[in-house]
């Protein structure tokens, strides 16, 4: 019997083009194949094949599945190793970040906003300073020192544990801060779209670090979901301060600097 060529379409599903990093594609490859392949401008690109380069692999866009799959296939054709992943949403439908007059103007979607309602909860109950013991949040669910945690979140400062162990103390306030994450929490749930100042949108950068941090430390996080939180504070980060990233004209690529 025949195998058909086409595949099924379910109007309205969305699938997603994950570019994964190797050892052997130059950054400029993907940069360029990011810009011409996905159609994205110049920035978006660089700071994708960065965010690549860093985290290992990133979802490049939300398509129907036929685009996504051209996508992949051109991907793929020109030596990047692509995958295709259901139900993955254009990443500038969730969350946006862009610089205005007075500050950073955030979008944040409503759906996406409540998904990560566990994950600032998770970190809130770890800075309560109730009970010796953090739970994993996936099977298997490991069982850590609540102490131990909150050491790994913020390693050591100095080659003596003790004295970073002291440090730790003299600033928990500031590392483990409840009033920031609740602040932060009521603006990420309102942001369709809101206007933060500089400080609050570093305020963001920071806890959004923690959430990252805590979640691969209890094995919440998945690849996707790694990302996802890369490219938010990626985002914050650029829109804070647009010079963060060397940009093409500014620093060439090395020949053998590879995403």
């Amino acid at each position: 019997m025949a195998v058909p060529h086409t595949l099924p379409v379910n109007p309205g599903e969305r699938w997603g083009v994950v570019v994964h990093n190797d050892d052997h594609t130059p950054f400029a490859v993907a940069h360029h194949l990011l810009r011409t392949v996905c159609e994205l401008d110049a920035d978006t690109a660089l700071g994708l094949a960065t965010l690549i380069n860093h985290s290992g692999s990133a979802a490049v866009g939300g398509y129907d599945r036929a685009t996504a799959e051209s996508i992949a296939l051109r991907l793929v054709r020109a030596g990047l190793r692509a995958t295709l992943q259901r139900d993955v949403q254009d990443t500038k439908e969730i969350f946006s970040a862009q610089r205005v007059d007075g500050g950073v103007r955030v979008m944040v979607s409503e759906e996406f906003a409540r998904g990560w309602e566990s994950a600032f909860q998770s970190l809130e109950t770890l800075y309560r300073r109730r009970g010796s013991y953090v739970y994993g949040l996936r099977f298997p669910r490991p069982i850590r020192l609540r102490r131990a945690v909150l050491r790994m979140m913020f390693p050591d400062i100095s080659a003596s544990r003790w004295q970073s162990a002291a440090f730790r103390r003299r600033h928990r306030k500031t590392l483990a801060d409840r009033a920031l994450i609740d602040r932060v929490w009521e603006q990420w749930i309102n942001a369709d779209p809101l206007v933060l100042t500089l400080d609050e949108a570093e305020e963001w950068i920071v806890v959004i670090g923690q959430i990252r941090a805590l979640y691969l430390l209890l094995r919440k996080t998945t690849p996707l979901h790694f990302q996802t939180l890369a490219h938010v504070q990626y985002q914050l980060v650029l829109a804070v301060d647009p010079e963060a990233q060397p940009r093409p004209d500014e620093e060439p690529v090395a020949a053998d600097q590879t995403v």
